[in-house]
Parts: structure tokens; sequence; C-alpha cells
């Protein structure tokens, strides 16, 4: 009986071995694909969920998938390095047109200007086609600050952070904000 406890102990000793490595290994490999994701929160409400699960490499670009950019210019002064959060409404070759009431459209989908004063509130974006490596990008919501307006205009793929996921589970904290 001494023999065979003597002769498990080694085996014993090489399954801790191999446990402790896996789990380095595993431990590892979970903060390289941790440092990869970031969890950004949608303050306002130009789209439908409060958080996104964004992956820091701008990957499987396509129509509604959100994305994440560099702040606009003429945002910057006022949300800093914030992160400009939107859907790819609008990919390159696609072409932008204006419906009878002047709003742009890509792909027979219009969006709505947000209108004051009887006047949208910033310039239209220019009708024409998307250049390579550029996207339009917009909220659903029609008071949304997007590519409807030359101010913020089309997005280049070089201003891209990020691909996003919903959180669909997260708490909308954003109940007071319009």
């Amino acid at each position: 009986m001494s023999n065979l406890t003597f002769s498990s102990r080694p085996k014993i000793g090489r399954a801790r071995k191999a446990f402790g490595v896996g789990t380095l290994f595993f431990g590892i490999s979970c903060l390289f694909v941790l440092n990869q994701f970031d969890i950004v929160l949608n303050a306002s409400r130009s789209l439908e969920e409060p958080a996104y699960l964004m992956y820091e490499r701008p990957v499987l670009l396509s129509y509604g998938v959100v994305v994440s950019a560099q702040m606009p210019d003429v945002l910057h002064s006022h949300f800093g390095e914030y992160q400009f959060v939107k859907r790819i409404g609008g990919m390159p070759g696609d072409e932008i047109t204006l419906d009878a009431d002047g709003n742009p459209c890509v792909n027979d989908i219009c969006y709505p200007l947000w209108v004051k004063d009887d006047a949208p509130i910033a310039p239209v974006v220019t009708a024409g086609i998307i250049p390579p490596d550029h996207y339009a990008v917009f909220g659903t919501a029609p008071d949304s600050l997007d590519s409807r307006y030359d101010i913020i205009g089309l997005i280049s793929k070089d201003r891209l952070i990020g691909r996003g996921w919903p959180l669909p589970f997260m708490a909308d904290w954003r109940e007071g904000t319009q």
C-alpha cells in the first residue's frame, strides 16, 4: 500500500503543475482579451441603448453596426476625450441624397433633421457618393447630432476607435435626460 501512495505522489505533483500553468495561461489570455474591450456609456438618447461593449478594433463594419469614433472637432471643446458613438448608416460607395424636405437619405432610409425655428440646426450634409474609408453614422433619435450635418460630416476609418454591442441588461440611467 505504501508503494501505491509513493507512486501516485509524482502524478499529483505533475497535475498541480499542469493546473498552475493552465491557470496562468488562462489568466494572461483573459487580461489580453479584456484589455481590448471598453464599456462605453451613452450619455444622450441619440441611440436606444444606454451602454455598449466596445471592441477596440473597428472590425466587420456593416450597416447598423454601432461604432465609436474620436470626438468630432466641433464637439471636442464641449465633450473632450469622450467617444462619439453612432450607428453606421452609409458605407463607402453609397450615395447620399436629399429628399423633398431636405432630409439626408442613404439606401432609401431618410434621417429627419433636427429643426428649430423652422430651420435645421446646422447646414445639411452635402449630397454625393461616400468616399473610400468613410462612413455616414447616425443616431436613431431625430435630435441626434451626426452625419446629417456638415459640421459632423462623414467619419473617416482612421478616426474609428471600435465596434460595439449593446449591453441590454444595463439599467437606463438616462431617465432625466432628453
